[in-house]
């Protein structure tokens, strides 16, 4: 079983954390040299801000492993999974059209396919310090939930949506936006369920291994 503390574990997760801040900061390159360019709209993307907090994240376990240790760290590498495991599925179930628009082919497989699977095969290998009770691991649908919540209220007031899917005109009016929330929310609440039972399987495991 791999510990926080391991090198190989440090060193892969200071790659892959450093690998997702370096593919949001080239996609930024790319489009703040455009006319018109708004930082605002750029880190109003769910795949933005879920990409750059999963990288500095893995950047402080590895440089900081004994924080993992922490109950509210093990919380946080929950959440992390789980909101990482939302913008691969969101994009390959509702965005991936084959169009990429602005977006480098390169930072669109980072974003969107290899640090959502990098967090979860984190997840698995390095066994939790604690299990996170059912209760607890549905608190991490809050965040994506008033990331909506923002997306919305900004839209109507800017005539500016992140995604086709939160654009009424796009998905037959509010009664659409409403639809993809709700699929939305029900999926991140199960994604959260599986994330919260696969490290409570590995903890068990664990704490059977250490009594015998």
């Amino acid at each position: 079983m791999l510990a926080s503390e391991v090198w190989p574990v440090r060193l892969l997760r200071l790659l892959f954390g450093g690998l997702a801040v370096l593919a949001v900061g080239a996609q930024f390159g790319r489009e703040v040299v455009l006319p018109g360019f708004s930082p605002v709209n750029f880190f109003s993307y769910f795949t933005i801000l879920s990409n750059s907090a999963a990288g500095l994240f893995l950047i402080g376990l590895a440089l900081a492993p004994g924080r993992n240790r922490a109950r509210l760290a093990e919380w946080l590498r929950g959440a992390m999974t789980v909101y990482l495991a939302t913008t691969g599925i969101v994009y390959a179930v509702l965005l991936d059209t084959g169009e990429l628009g602005l977006t480098l082919p390169w930072v669109n497989a980072v974003l969107h396919r290899v640090i959502p699977i990098v967090l979860f095969v984190d997840w698995l290998a390095v066994c939790p310090q604690c299990r996170v009770d059912y209760g607890k691991a549905l608190a991490w649908i809050g965040v994506p939930m008033l990331y909506l919540v923002y997306s919305l209220t900004r839209g109507v007031v800017v005539d500016w949506y992140p995604y086709p899917f939160l654009q009424p005109v796009e998905v037959g009016g509010p009664a659409g936006v409403l639809l993809h929330i709700l699929g939305i929310a029900v999926g991140i609440a199960a994604v959260s369920l599986l994330v919260a039972w696969a490290g409570n399987v590995r903890v068990r495991a664990s704490q059977m291994r250490a009594a015998a």
